[in-house]
């Protein structure tokens, strides 16, 4: 019975002042990750330790805290679950076969180790990026564990989670965030309409994009200011670059002036970078 109430999942996604539903990533997995319960549970194959990332479903935000459950592990592997955040779109990702050091190796990605004593079966965890960069996570049992990271809290971010190790199985609880008179939660299903409604079009940008990989050797760069993002090709450019050109979105702004430090169009080295500009 006991077990029964606590898979039991309230939808709070129409309650005043709730947070969207959040759900793992449907479409960027790892190649050993199944998904199940409506996007709810994510398991890894236990014919290896690795090749288990998943991302959230959608953007989350600053002190939005991730719950997780862990529902299943194994003997015989080393290390258990990891979780961080990522500034990077995960469409955009190309996904290594772990979190650390693969993805952590860039500025972009942070990661912290859950230790094995809080990831049996059954434990819950939560983890959030706070105001200052820091990553917190935060076990059912109370005990917490805080990193500082490079990620910066004024920039989009993304949940990630690395189903590794001795861990096999996370179910998604949902999240919630803390203001100043009230707790913010999200469900965690991926149920409602207007999921479906985003899902389906990321799923049309993606088949755009891969439709037109092309363009950008047919395409003349003379203006300053494209309408399209010149890297993705599927989002809108809306970052301006310290050169002059608008042609990037805010996800690929950040990978081109964390990673290559120049303009896409005119190789200019980038001295500052402007979301939303």
């Amino acid at each position: 019975m006991t077990e029964k109430k606590k898979e039991k999942v309230k939808c709070v996604c129409h309650t005043l002042g709730s947070l969207r539903a959040i759900s793992f990533h449907s479409d960027v997995k790892g190649c050993l990750i199944t998904l199940s319960d409506g996007g709810r549970r994510v398991t890894r194959d236990v014919s290896s330790f690795c090749h288990g990332l998943t991302f959230s479903g959608r953007q989350v935000k600053i002190e939005e805290k991730v719950r997780l459950r862990v529902k299943d592990s194994v003997r015989g592997w080393h290390g258990s679950l990891r979780v961080g955040f990522t500034h990077v779109l995960p469409e955009q990702t190309t996904l290594p076969p772990l979190a650390i050091p693969d993805l952590t190796q860039s500025p972009l990605c942070a990661a912290v180790v859950v230790p094995v004593g809080i990831c049996r079966p059954g434990s819950e965890i939560q983890f959030w990026l706070k105001k200052n960069g820091c990553l917190r996570i935060l076990s059912s049992d109370g005990r917490t564990h805080t990193e500082p990271t490079a990620l910066n809290p004024k920039w989009p971010i993304w949940a990630m989670i690395d189903v590794y190790g001795q861990t096999t199985s996370v179910v998604m609880l949902g999240s919630k965030k803390r203001c100043c008179i009230f707790t913010r939660r999200s469900c965690p299903a991926l149920t409602h309409t207007e999921d479906k409604e985003t899902l389906e079009r990321k799923k049309s940008m993606l088949e755009q994009r891969n439709l037109r990989n092309h363009y950008l050797d047919n395409t003349d760069h003379e203006s300053p200011d494209c309408e399209e993002c010149v890297v993705c090709y599927s989002n809108v450019a809306n970052c301006r670059l310290s050169c002059g050109h608008k042609c990037v979105c805010t996800p690929c702004g950040m990978r081109v002036y964390m990673t290559f430090g120049t303009c896409p169009l005119c190789r200019q080295p980038l001295g500052s970078f402007h979301p939303y500009d």
